[in-house]
């Protein structure tokens, strides 16, 4: 929520929401992007909109009361997957890995996918290197994410083999089955 005040004009003072496209409407100025800006950004603006309406818009001034949490979604091989929602500044990569309890030893951590729904609902689509940001070999990988992203982790070729063994050997392997040759037994018999 977003107030927007003026000394000169109090009857002026409205109380917005940011909506989910990012916009804002006020009694006099409809359609204005308000995601993505500072609050100095968004009052140069606003001023700039309310200039037909007011002679004086110096004295205008937004406050920001409270803001939408952000969402981000991990899924893959990690330990608990699912939706993520933090209130201050978004996740970084690690965080949001963090918060799905770490990585499956399953995992491919240099290759995780960052999907992204860009302008026009397009999605972009980015790769992200966990095992580099996490050993401090490129700190630029622990990317800051952004509201609604979707964190994908893949499973390792080992992890696929693994996968491979479980689902068509070890579960036709009767439970507790086992042998052992002796020296005294003989393989081939005349």
């Amino acid at each position: 929520m977003i107030d927007i005040k003026f000394a000169s004009n109090p009857e002026l003072d409205e109380h917005v929401a940011v909506r989910q496209d990012g916009m804002i409407s006020t009694t006099y100025v409809d359609d204005t992007l308000a995601y993505g800006l500072t609050v100095k950004e968004l009052k140069e603006v606003l001023k700039e909109k309310y200039a037909d309406v007011l002679k004086d818009t110096k004295y205008m001034g937004v406050i920001i009361r409270s803001s939408a949490p952000s969402r981000v979604y991990v899924a893959g091989e990690v330990n608990s997957p699912g939706e993520f929602i933090s209130s201050g500044p978004n996740l970084t990569l690690l965080q949001a890995i963090a918060r799905a309890g770490g990585l499956k030893n399953s995992a491919q951590p240099d290759n995780l996918i960052i999907i992204r729904r860009g302008d026009g609902e397009t999605q972009e689509v980015y790769s992200a290197n966990y095992k580099a940001a996490a050993s401090g070999e490129d700190p630029k990988s622990d990317v800051r994410l952004a509201s609604y992203d979707v964190v994908y982790v893949p499973r390792s070729g080992v992890g696929d083999v693994y996968l491979y063994f479980q689902q068509y050997v070890q579960q036709f392997v009767p439970f507790g089955f086992s042998y052992a040759l002796s020296p005294q037994t003989s393989v081939f018999s005349r």
